[in-house]
């Protein structure tokens, strides 16, 4: 198999699947609840490793069961009851949308469209004018999931913080192929899943809360472990960004992710980055080269490791067919993931290939002789 899906989901670490294995022996061994406190220790390694990622804080990391869970237990915390005002571009990824449509369906909450720039990335310029007006939020995807865009997110932070309105990014196509520094972002939370370009399991995933940000969350789905009794008095909140979790977790499948997020430290986000952007940026230049190929570019902003396109003599479906029977994994991104954008550019369907840092150029080239043969087929 040629894997080109990383922006989905990236091939399981070795590591992350020897640990979860070893973990679900032990479990079933010793039970869940004696098998969870021997790992404990790793458990409390995994928020150090996840802080060390983005650097931040440990208390400031909370585990989920994925990006969208963790950006809706964000978002679904805050009091909207008396409305508000939230300010999104047309690239935000279209389950965020559905969640911010929902919020205005039933608190009345007003979603507001942050303007394009020539180059289709959010334009600082009208997000300043907006920021102008009292805000109660602006979401940000900072790489979209249907190309290769890389949003101004520090700029974004830096309006953010002067006009004092909080930055919630999304950052599951960043986390693993771009280094994340919150502090440079100056978010106020931030969102990853572990599923993509860290290579660990599905349904694990991450969020980060920054101090001042987290009395504004009161998760009404808070159980004993994140909103325990205080004797003598009552119910508290935790300090600290686990407010937002629960009891019951996977043990095993954050032990995997904490196994995945090793592995990755060691080759070092700098290495993993280049090599990702070398493998994003040959395809894009290879693939301009073929006949009724059209490739999604950025203009002047920086490019990340998704590489889209959709293709005059067929769909992205058919494409994409075809080459899963060849043996390349790759995906379609359709309207729903970015449907904001999708409709304003006219797109429909594009096909999308994500390749890792350590895709070989053998893949590589296999994967663009596939892509010649099948456009050349009437």
């Amino acid at each position: 198999m040629h894997y080109f899906n990383h922006a989905a989901c990236g091939p399981l670490a070795d590591a992350a699947l020897q640990a979860m294995y070893i973990y679900a022996q032990r479990e079933q061994k010793i039970g869940g609840y004696g098998a969870a406190k021997e790992a404990q220790a790793d458990i409390e390694r995994l928020y150090r490793s996840i802080a060390a990622t983005i650097h931040a804080l440990p208390q400031d990391i909370a585990l989920t069961q994925g990006n969208s869970d963790g950006w809706s237990r964000i978002v679904s915390a805050m009091d909207w009851s008396d409305g508000g005002r939230i300010l999104a571009h047309r690239t935000e990824w279209g389950g965020n949308l559905g969640v911010l449509m929902q919020l205005s369906a039933q608190y009345g909450v007003q979603v507001e469209e942050i303007p394009s720039d020539s180059d289709g990335a959010m334009s600082l310029d009208a997000l300043e004018m907006q920021l102008r007006t009292p805000a109660s939020l602006v979401v940000l995807t900072w790489m979209p999931a249907n190309g290769p865009l890389v949003q101004p997110a520090e700029a974004v932070g830096d309006l953010c913080a002067q006009f004092g309105v909080p930055l919630l990014v999304d950052a599951a196509q960043a986390v693993g192929q771009w280094p994340v520094d919150v502090g440079r972002l100056q978010c106020s939370a931030l969102t990853a899943p572990g599923r993509k370009w860290l290579c660990g399991p599905r349904g694990t995933g991450f969020v980060y809360i920054h101090p001042s940000f987290l009395c504004r969350l009161r998760p009404l789905s808070a159980d004993h472990f994140s909103r325990p009794w205080q004797y003598g008095t009552t119910w508290a909140y935790r300090g600290d960004a686990r407010r937002l979790e629960h009891s019951e977790a996977s043990i095993a499948l954050r032990l995997g992710l904490g196994a995945a997020i090793s592995a990755w430290s060691n080759l070092g986000v700098e290495h993993i980055h280049s090599e990702i952007q070398k493998r994003a940026d040959w395809l894009r230049t290879e693939l301009e080269a073929l006949p009724s190929i059209r490739v999604q570019r950025t203009g002047r902003h920086a490019s990340s490791g998704i590489v889209t396109f959709e293709c005059a003599s067929h769909s992205a479906a058919q494409l994409h067919r075809r080459l899963n029977e060849l043996g390349v994994e790759a995906a379609i991104s359709p309207i729903a993931f970015t449907p904001w954008d999708m409709q304003a550019r006219g797109l429909g369907e594009l096909l999308r290939l994500s390749p890792g840092h350590d895709t070989s150029y053998r893949s590589l080239q296999y994967c663009l002789d596939a892509l010649k043969e099948l456009v050349s087929q009437t």
